[in-house]
């Protein structure tokens, strides 16, 4: 009998679609973290997807506003970059950070002669450093190459709520 998934590591997408999820169809990582909070199910992420986190968060912020005529001044790009380190301060309260080492490189380096990502091959490393349950990533390739049971955020939430 399978038991309700206690630890989940969440892709670099994921954490970002949490935070500036605008559409419908990004909203279902917000909802995941959301019930997995709710729920005390624990939740990891990789040391080296803070960086593409804070820097994802503050180039969006950054771009959203010159889409809308704004323009981004030092002061506003301060302010981004601020809002983009409460993000990752936030994220560190929800988390348990994956730390990397060389041997996380080296199996990286395996992983990338099937899936042609570094970052993801850093991803699958934690994923396995941790002992995970499931990786939760909205990458459409990556699931196809995982070597750790790999789920949508939505499948992960549709799952999860059939243990409740």
């Amino acid at each position: 009998m399978m038991t309700m998934p206690q630890n989940l590591l969440l892709d670099t997408n994921v954490w970002i679609e949490n935070y500036i999820g605008e559409r419908s169809d990004l909203t279902e990582s917000r909802r995941l973290v959301d019930f997995c909070l709710d729920r005390q199910i624990t939740l990891y992420v990789s040391i080296p997807s803070l960086k593409d986190i804070y820097y994802d968060i503050s180039r969006y912020l950054k771009a959203k506003a010159r889409s809308e005529g704004v323009e981004v001044t030092e002061a506003f790009a301060a302010s981004a970059e601020q809002l983009a380190w409460g993000s990752v301060r936030n994220l560190m309260e929800q988390a348990i950070a994956v730390p990397v080492d060389l041997s996380d490189l080296w199996e990286a380096r395996c992983f990338y002669e099937l899936h042609h990502d570094f970052e993801d091959d850093l991803v699958l490393a934690a994923a396995r450093r941790a002992n995970v349950d499931f990786l939760v990533t909205s990458d459409k390739k990556l699931p196809t190459k995982a070597i750790v049971p790999t789920l949508s955020p939505a499948d992960m939430l549709t799952l999860l709520k059939t243990f409740e």
